[in-house]
């Protein structure tokens, strides 16, 4: 089949919302998935200006009788007057050729009467400066290590970038990385970079993985030998962080109640040689904390169902603006119907989680920029005395400089990413840790583990402010006869 016939048929997919340009053009019946991509991504940036030359020149009219339809004049007409022109014989290249003096014609009128001298000054601004997300990689060290990967980058011939600041700006550089500030072992690439047949990423040695959602595992960062319980696992990249963090040690239980999306974490988790998880098809909160085996959780990292409100896609700005604003005010309108539901069970999930006898730390996290499923809920479940009485915030990742909203109680324990100035979607992470955690156990947590979790006092040391959840301690029943 033709690239053409192909890139049109994605296009016309797009235009009913019948997927995303990711997935569309990396389906399995796409058979040059790389010039595909390419090709409907750079028709997409130029659509405004060619859909004028369709109009001007009536080329669809006059060559309706040959099966020319609008998607597809789209993709030729690009690639004839600002791609690599028409890169196939036939009746193709014969409709273009019919219209090849006009539709120059058309292109020199536009720039003449926009005041423009390149093609690329025909894109539009908001495309042009729009937020374009770098393509985030985690080295996976249960398989390699860091030198290894960078060493096999530069023999592809990547060179190391130099700040976000510059991937912001220049996000379609060609061969770049960089490695993150916060997150070891993880890498910025950049955006347009295809990477589905790169050996690193086939192997397992790299893993596609927001920075965002790195967050979570880095956070909560088990010790070797721990007890884990991931809530709401699939589709695995968390899990598979938490069995990097572990060192293949101790044991993860990974919940989900979708057999499919289960089947995908296995399949992940086994290419990333994971040997700690134990799926389980299942409800979390279904969950008897004091049974046999779930008893022993010691670590829950908790990612429940949210509204999704934080997620930046890679190739939102390609879409029409009008597309995007009703996309947007429908997000916003299913947000305001549905996050008095989601708040509701992300509570209980956390409560549920913080039953569980033997554990000592949970993280929370969502891809949430609604307040009332990130410190709402986090303040609403401190609020809860018996909750209080043995749990309380511990300062998330503290070099991380972005927290919470400023007028929320919990602001200064909480972390926010933005996706214009920090890089990757819009997340929240909050840390509960259990009060009577000793001092010695900490510092086995944070010796084992990594001392970048650990608040900027420890449990139990003198603080200037307190932390939420951390006033007086409730009397227990004996005392209070007493």
């Amino acid at each position: 089949m033709s690239i053409y016939v192909t890139a049109a048929g994605i296009l016309d997919k797009l235009d009913s919302k019948r997927g995303t340009i990711k997935s569309l053009c990396l389906a399995d019946n796409v058979q040059d998935k790389k010039r595909t991509y390419a090709l409907v991504c750079e028709s997409l940036k130029y659509k405004e200006a060619i859909s004028i030359i369709i109009q001007n020149t009536a080329i669809l009219t006059q060559e309706k009788k040959h099966g020319l339809r609008p998607n597809l004049a789209l993709v030729l007409i690009y690639d004839f007057l600002f791609g690599r022109g028409i890169q196939a014989s036939g009746k193709f290249k014969e409709i273009i050729g019919r219209h090849k003096s006009r539709l120059q014609s058309e292109l020199v009128r536009i720039k003449v009467k926009r005041k423009v001298k390149d093609n690329q000054d025909l894109v539009p601004d908001r495309i042009r400066n729009a937020v374009v997300l770098p393509r985030w990689v985690r080295i996976n060290t249960l398989l390699t290590n860091k030198d290894q990967v960078i060493q096999t980058l530069l023999s592809m011939k990547f060179v190391e970038s130099e700040s976000l600041e510059d991937d912001l700006r220049q996000p379609n550089k060609s061969l770049t990385f960089r490695h993150d500030a916060h997150i070891p072992a993880l890498l910025a690439l950049p955006s347009n970079i295809d990477l589905h047949s790169n050996p690193l990423l086939i192997n397992g040695h790299m893993i596609i993985q927001d920075k965002a959602s790195c967050f979570p595992a880095y956070i909560l960062s088990p010790p070797r030998n721990s007890v884990v319980l991931d809530a709401c696992a699939a589709p695995g990249n968390k899990t598979s962080h938490l069995s990097m963090v572990m060192e293949n040690t101790g044991r993860i239980y990974a919940f989900d109640m979708d057999k499919r999306r289960l089947e995908i974490l296995k399949k992940m988790t086994r290419k990333a040689g994971c040997r700690n998880i134990e799926p389980v098809l299942g409800s979390f909160l279904d969950v008897d904390p004091t049974s046999q085996g779930y008893k022993d959780v010691e670590y829950i990292l908790l990612d429940p169902s949210c509204s999704g409100s934080g997620i930046v896609g890679r190739m939102d700005h390609l879409l029409e603006a009008q597309e995007v604003e009703e996309t947007k005010t429908a997000t916003e309108e299913t947000a305001t119907d549905r996050l008095t539901s989601l708040s509701t069970f992300q509570m209980k999930a956390i409560r549920h989680g913080l039953s569980f006898p033997s554990l000592k730390k949970l993280v929370y996290s969502t891809c949430s920029v609604h307040r009332e499923e990130n410190e709402d809920v986090v303040q609403s479940i401190l609020d809860d005395p018996d909750i209080a009485e043995n749990w309380e915030l511990e300062k998330a990742l503290p070099t991380w400089t972005r927290r919470g909203i400023p007028d929320s109680k919990v602001t200064d324990f909480v972390i926010r990413t933005n996706p214009a100035e920090d890089g990757c979607i819009g997340f929240f992470v909050a840390l509960f840790v259990r009060k009577n955690l000793s001092e010695r156990t900490k510092r086995r947590c944070d010796e084992d583990g990594d001392a970048h979790v650990s608040a900027e006092a420890p449990i139990g040391s003198e603080k200037t402010s307190k932390k939420p959840g951390s006033g007086p301690a409730r009397k227990n029943k004996k005392q209070k006869r007493q």
